[in-house]
């Protein structure tokens, strides 16, 4: 049994961590419900208690602890280091210390072997990796990856409880602060500002985090996009291979793989929603090329994307560590 905590417990991704360890009866000797200042005085329910959202401060961090974080980048520099100091395990969302070459970017049923159990930072990678590594890992059996492209449409709750109220209000008719914020019966083609070089973060994210948790340097050409869907990112893949392959043994092989399904008939975000599966649909071998398959790929990426990866991180930690 471990002392548990959540930063951010009071946002989108934090408040599915917790429902994700309840779910999973993740052995927690205690609760610690972290936030920032505007969430000082509210409850959080665990189990069958409540528990006072509290300022992370280091009097309430101690040594083996588990802390999950749910925070910007920015505050995550400012909270994770008085973590480590303390002696605490620190499983991060954000983005602040993933392409860091001394922390662990990690899948569990990708690469979660590298995992020791002596870690005091492990990073969770952005929700639309985790789908596309989730898939892409399994199908290296068919022959080495030459190049992956990669076209994203990515749920309104990734941007969070604002994003989905923003969606709210536009869908009872009310008109957005600025154009760029106008999401519902609209595609927006940039989640967040193009750098120099155009590409979004989002895209950069993709890009870089997919070689460094599958351990091999291809290229991964990025396309992301926000729709007005509330949860569940979808996207489009092709992967060239070195040698044609098989759709039969595509399929295959994903259907025999941990957290995958595999499913024919074209689907849907909604066929994801509250669910754990990654969901890939559609497999197929391009006419033109025997060495190039297509396929969608599918996951809620609150849970998959975020949450319970970050909830499977942990477990395979203890596991290491034999607790």
């Amino acid at each position: 049994m471990v002392k548990t905590g959540v930063v951010g417990a009071t946002g989108l991704v934090g408040e599915t961590m917790i429902k994700v360890l309840q779910n999973r009866s993740f052995p927690s000797e205690s609760f610690y419900p972290f936030a920032s200042s505007r969430s000082e005085g509210k409850t959080v329910r665990y189990g069958n208690m409540d528990y006072p959202v509290e300022i992370i401060r280091p009097e309430a961090i101690s040594k083996g602890m588990i802390i999950f974080g749910a925070t910007s980048a920015n505050i995550a520099k400012k909270w994770i280091p008085m973590c480590i100091e303390a002696g605490a395990l620190v499983i991060d969302n954000s983005s602040a210390y993933r392409m860091d070459p001394d922390v662990l970017l990690v899948v569990p049923e990708v690469n979660g072997h590298l995992i020791t159990g002596y870690e005091n930072i492990i990073a969770n990678p952005n929700c639309s990796t985790i789908q596309l590594v989730a898939a892409l890992a399994p199908l290296m059996r068919l022959g080495s990856i030459e190049w992956v492209s990669v076209a994203t449409y990515q749920a309104v709750s990734g941007a969070g409880t604002p994003g989905l109220e923003e969606l709210r209000r536009q869908q009872d008719g009310k008109s957005p602060d600025n154009r760029e914020n106008l999401i519902h019966e609209n595609i927006i083609t940039s989640i967040g500002p193009p750098d120099k070089g155009g590409y979004c973060n989002e895209e950069t994210k993709l890009m870089n985090e997919t070689c460094k948790i599958i351990g091999l340097d291809f290229p991964v050409f990025a396309a992301t996009a926000r729709v007005p869907v509330r949860t569940g990112h979808t996207e489009a893949v092709v992967v060239k291979f070195d040698q044609p392959v098989n759709c039969d043994d595509a399929a295959a092989i994903l259907a025999e793989s941990p957290g995958i399904a595999v499913s024919e008939s074209g689907s849907s975000p909604v066929d994801v929603e509250d669910t754990d599966i990654v969901l890939v649909d559609r497999i197929r071998r391009n006419p033109a090329d025997p060495t190039v398959l297509q396929f969608w790929v599918l996951a809620d990426n609150l849970r998959k994307g975020a949450a319970l990866n970050a909830v499977q991180i942990a477990e395979k930690y203890l596991e290491k560590k034999n607790i």
